[in-house]
């Protein structure tokens, strides 16, 4: 989950570098699948170093990665909180009983299902497998002790906080100058270093293609 939250965090040293920045936020896919161009890195790089940079005194410091970082922790955190009160299997099972009678029919889960999805303006969708797989005794109706025994997301603020390493290898990328600061020429020479490798045609743009290629060829085991 760290590696994700980076992406806030770093993106003033990955600074919208395809290859790196996908290695560091993974689900980024917004950026992963367009083609962009030197002029778009550069004018991406610019406006997250203008969030980072917080003190607005032209430079970027580890300090205040981190604090950035921790104000993404904090919301992210929230979130998982969220979500595992959400998955708690008590309340999904009460929310699902709608008779109260002890037991969720899979016309109870597909109503409260549908119920849920038009509140959110979307199309139902079923789970007929996933109900299958919480009613282990297969007689078609689903009970809280099943409903518990069910596996669930879990929540572990401890692996959250790993990729502190990948934080500072970035940083120490950037700073060319290696005065523990960076700036924004810094930042942007660095991601158009990445960007000219990733541009294996040499047209001034890197497609999705590109990125794959470079990232396979980055984890390729290193030969002699």
């Amino acid at each position: 989950m760290r590696k994700i939250l980076l992406a806030g965090a770093t993106i003033a040293v990955a600074a919208a570098v395809p290859a790196i920045a996908e290695s560091v936020q993974p689900h980024h896919g917004g950026m992963m699948n367009k083609t962009e161009t030197r002029t778009e890195v550069q004018g991406d790089v610019a406006k997250m170093f203008g969030h980072l940079d917080a003190n607005k005194d032209g430079f970027v410091t580890d300090a205040e990665i981190q604090a950035v970082q921790a104000k993404h922790m904090e919301k992210r955190e929230a979130k998982m909180e969220q979500r595992a009160e959400h998955f708690d299997p008590a309340k999904m099972f009460a929310r699902l009983d709608t008779n109260k009678d002890g037991k969720v029919t899979k016309a109870e889960a597909d109503a409260v299902r549908a119920s849920h999805a038009q509140a959110k303006g979307k199309a139902p969708h079923g789970a007929d497998h996933l109900f299958a797989r919480v009613d282990t005794n297969k007689d078609g109706a689903i009970t809280l002790a099943e409903m518990q025994a069910m596996p669930r997301p879990k929540f572990d603020p401890a692996a959250m906080h790993k990729g502190g390493g990948m934080r500072g290898h970035l940083f120490s990328q950037a700073d060319l100058n290696k005065d523990g600061k960076v700036t924004l020429a810094e930042a942007q020479t660095m991601a158009l270093q990445h960007f000219d490798r990733a541009d294996a045609n040499r047209d001034g743009k890197v497609t999705p293609e590109e990125r794959k290629a470079l990232r396979k060829s980055m984890h390729a085991p290193q030969k002699g």
